[in-house]
């Protein structure tokens, strides 16, 4: 495997606009990087988007730039007049126990599955027969649900149920109900319920000390809801990854942060089509090495073709 860092040709991006295209498109830089593997007709790398926070030697001007880090299975050429492509070899010789800094830019989401319906199960069958594949019994339909909107969908159903509001219509309805509910009538039980929320969440508590008006104590409920679901989500990847989140000595609270969501439009592919991103960091320990390993070369997550799922790690 390689590791690169893979940046705008200096010439190129003081000629043209492409560093502002690419910059923060994942789907057009996916679609530029793959040039630097001429002849590979499937995906054979991971990369993660940042921009440079400082001059970088023998690169003038290049604050503010995006730089791309790619993990390859096969050296990036760098013959590609677009990209100044700098690569070494990348074999981590890594042992359980062993404690690594991360950081890990994903798209967090749950797969349900559920029943087909009677014109799903006939288009399924349809495409089954003109792609020429075999005959079988129809499989129940894979749903992608988005871990922050689903944990803050949640939470907000259960307290205009509790509250016997109106629970129906999108987040911003709900929301603006719950809120105009605590404004006007205080409601002790819908307010014990947030408190519950954040106290439940050990990187929010202290937040309990301060004076939260209706509006803050109802945003900082939603922001623990979709931290924990976070935590939750990062954990169960770490048991079939091979690696758990570390706690601190001395506070013994999770050495984990979770933020940045945002929604990726692609409107190529239909008009509500996207995706969600978050960066994660923190320490992790390894578990099983060979696990821990394989998931730094394959990506941790779906959407890895959009700059999510490559972990970058360091020794501690």
């Amino acid at each position: 495997m390689y590791f690169s860092r893979v940046r705008v040709n200096p010439d190129i991006r003081e000629l043209s606009h492409l560093h502002h295209v690419l910059c923060g498109n994942g789907y057009s830089a996916h679609q530029l990087l793959w040039d630097l593997f001429p002849g590979e007709k499937e995906r054979t790398y991971l990369f993660r988007e940042e921009i440079a926070g400082e001059q970088i030697p023998h690169y003038k001007g290049a604050r503010g730039e995006p730089i791309y880090y790619v993990v390859s299975q096969i050296l990036p050429t760098k013959g590609n007049p677009l990209f100044a492509v700098e690569s070494k070899p990348y074999e981590p010789q890594l042992a359980v126990g062993d404690h690594l800094s991360f950081k890990l830019r994903a798209n967090p989401v749950q797969l349900d599955k559920k029943v087909r319906t009677i014109d799903e199960i006939e288009m399924w069958c349809k495409r089954r027969k003109d792609r020429g594949d075999k005959e079988k019994q129809p499989t129940k339909k894979r749903i992608r649900h988005d871990v922050v909107m689903d944990a803050q969908r949640h939470l907000l159903y259960e307290l205009a149920e509790g509250a016997g509001l109106d629970n129906e219509g999108e987040k911003s309805d709900l929301k603006r109900r719950i809120l105009d509910t605590l404004l006007v009538s205080k409601n002790p039980e819908m307010t014990a319920k947030l408190k519950q929320i954040i106290e439940g969440n050990e990187r929010y508590q202290e937040f309990l000390e301060q004076r939260l008006t209706a509006g803050k104590l109802l945003d900082m409920a939603l922001k623990a809801a979709a931290d924990s679901a976070l935590e939750t989500w990062l954990t169960e990847k770490g048991k079939t990854n091979g690696f758990i989140i570390v706690r601190d000595d001395k506070r013994k609270l999770l050495k984990f942060q979770a933020e940045g969501y945002r929604w990726h439009a692609l409107p190529k592919k239909g008009r509500s089509a996207g995706f969600s991103s978050v960066d994660f960091d923190g320490e992790v320990e390894v578990t099983d090495q060979n696990l821990f390993v394989n998931a730094l070369f394959a990506g941790i997550g779906p959407a890895k073709g959009f700059g999510c799922g490559l972990m970058l790690v360091r020794r501690v």
